[in-house]
């Protein structure tokens, strides 16, 4: 909160108020018809911040610098031009970080947060008590959310994390860095195709939210998600299966015996990814969980 100076002290003539900033932004917002304008510019102001959401309203006569209010005004017009809320400002919450993004990789989601949480208590059952746990493989990283995750709450000796985008690894380069202080395990970024840069590795967990919509599904897709956020992280194949299915006969030959395989699929083919697992004939423990809302959002296996 260094960006953020309390009316104790001498305020500078070009150092706006909050509340000066929040009611430009709702200016700005409102005349672009965005729903409750005011809330919204809390938000961002709040998010630029990385404080809650409350506290730009407990706060409202603190003073911010010129850049920052800058930045939140930006904010406020990629909004305006229909962008999602974590790109215009530029970051996103995960479990317990704060992630930098930008149309460059996905919007971290609340469902992957369960995933997270999923491998964590099923690792935690595995292996009680104060050791390690061994490698956890991230595919696809985007953001590098899982993997941070991973390092910062479990008790992983190191997280590889794998992205076929350089542009996707180097935003998650930036966010190891922003990570750096809570993160327990080292963070490994490698450059290639799902599991191809990590032949050769031993791991306890492979996990991975990849691509799974279908090129005929695009179309569909809410224009938030479709003119925003890359193709190469949502599209897979004409059935939507394609890098699941690598994933499935690639993690076989990673996994050590008993280790995880934690994928996020779409609802629709939850049954078909199971079914993929089991013909390939090398994993067990099979299941399906839900997400949030109840829907079949996750898959679960253990190497045989």
């Amino acid at each position: 909160m260094n960006r953020v100076m309390q009316r104790t002290q001498p305020l500078y003539h070009a150092d706006p108020t909050i509340l000066t900033v929040i009611e430009e932004l709702t200016a700005t917002l409102r005349l672009a018809g965005i729903t409750d304008p005011r809330r919204v510019a809390t938000d961002i102001v709040a998010a630029l911040l990385e404080v809650p959401r409350s506290w730009p309203v407990m706060n409202r006569e603190a003073s911010i610098d010129r850049e920052l209010a800058t930045t939140a005004q930006d904010a406020a017009r990629k909004l305006a031009g229909g962008a999602p809320f974590a790109y215009a400002v530029g970051c996103a919450s995960f479990r317990k970080l704060n992630l930098g993004v930008d149309e460059r990789v996905l919007i971290p989601r609340p469902e992957t947060e369960v995933l997270v949480g999923e491998v964590l208590e099923r690792m935690e059952a595995m292996q009680p008590g104060p050791g390690t746990w061994g490698t956890a493989i991230d595919i696809g990283t985007g953001s590098g959310a899982i993997a941070l995750s991973l390092a910062s709450e479990g008790r992983f000796d190191r997280v590889i994390a794998t992205d076929v985008s350089l542009d996707a690894i180097e935003v998650a380069r930036a966010n190891v860095s922003r990570a750096a202080g809570v993160l327990r395990a080292a963070v490994e970024l490698r450059h290639g195709s799902l599991l191809a840069p990590v032949r050769g590795v031993k791991a306890a967990v492979v996990v991975s939210n990849p691509p799974y919509i279908a090129f005929s599904e695009l179309d569909a897709l809410p224009a938030s998600v479709r003119d925003w956020e890359p193709p190469i992280a949502l599209a897979s194949g004409h059935d939507g299966m394609s890098a699941t299915t690598v994933i499935v006969r690639d993690a076989a030959r990673i996994l050590v015996r008993g280790g995880i395989l934690a994928l996020e699929v779409d609802e629709r083919r939850a049954s078909l990814v199971a079914e993929t697992m089991m013909r390939h004939g090398s994993y067990k423990g099979i299941g399906v969980r839900l997400d949030l809302t109840g829907r079949e959002r996750f898959v679960f296996a253990s190497r045989i």
